[in-house]
């Protein structure tokens, strides 16, 4: 069976690369993020946090998810704290930045969660403006997947489809990250399950629901509220 680093290349190979995507890093490569000095000292602390508390569940992505300590801290209190939840989120990271926090930290977990919760690329889409191929994005999200599973033998990773940005159905970067979840939703890793749940965030007319976004693509606590019920379920079930 071929690596993933070899199915992601030999996929890679077939696309026909847009110029600013040729210019971006592997998918698959770790990228520290040199600036701004907080994000080093955000990593630091995180990678802190699960070396000193046990931890059941582990989230990590971005900006969405590192705001759970912010607009969704009273959702995240009341829904996750029996489950013993990690924050791994930290604002801005792209998919590369996540795969360097995960194997230059090797995530030194008091315990080992029995679910990780990814949900990450919607920067790579932001960064490169819809330039960089959504098979790329989706290795790269992918790729990340891989290395939790490495860590952590015996845990399942809920893989969340990247969420809906934008005003509606015709935003450009909306419309991106839609075709990056497509190629997601054909994941075949082992002891992980990729979960789609962007129609509970949508009016019939697949705008956002009213008060659940403040800018079209970081959430309210409305937004976290939403997110929390989604999950809630894979979290009951892998972290009895």
């Amino acid at each position: 069976m071929k690596t993933l680093h070899a199915l992601a290349f030999s996929l890679l190979a077939t696309l026909p690369m847009p110029a600013s995507s040729a210019e971006s890093p592997s998918p698959l490569a770790p990228v520290p993020r040199e600036q701004p000095q907080w994000w080093r000292q955000q990593y630091e602390q995180q990678v802190e946090q699960v070396k000193n508390n046990p931890c059941g569940v582990l989230f990590l992505g971005d900006s969405i998810t590192d705001y759970w300590k912010r607009e969704g801290k009273q959702v995240w209190e009341k829904a996750f704290k029996p489950y013993h939840p990690c924050n791994f989120g930290i604002s801005g990271d792209q998919t590369t930045n996540l795969i360097y926090r995960i194997t230059d930290s090797g995530i030194p977990a008091q315990t080992e969660p029995k679910l990780c919760i990814v949900m990450i690329g919607t920067n790579n889409t932001g960064h490169f403006k819809g330039g960089e191929a959504p098979e790329k994005t989706a290795m790269g999200i992918l790729g990340a997947v891989q290395h939790l599973l490495v860590r952590f033998p015996d845990t399942h990773v809920l893989l969340l489809g990247i969420f809906p940005r934008g005003t509606g159905p015709q935003d450009r970067l909306r419309q991106h990250n839609d075709k990056i979840n497509a190629v997601l939703a054909q994941c075949k890793l082992p002891r992980t399950t990729y979960a789609n749940i962007n129609k509970r965030f949508l009016d019939p007319s697949g705008k956002l629901l009213p008060g659940i976004s403040r800018d079209n693509l970081h959430f309210t606590e409305k937004g976290y509220a939403i997110w929390a019920d989604a999950v809630l379920p894979y979290i009951k079930k892998y972290c009895k």
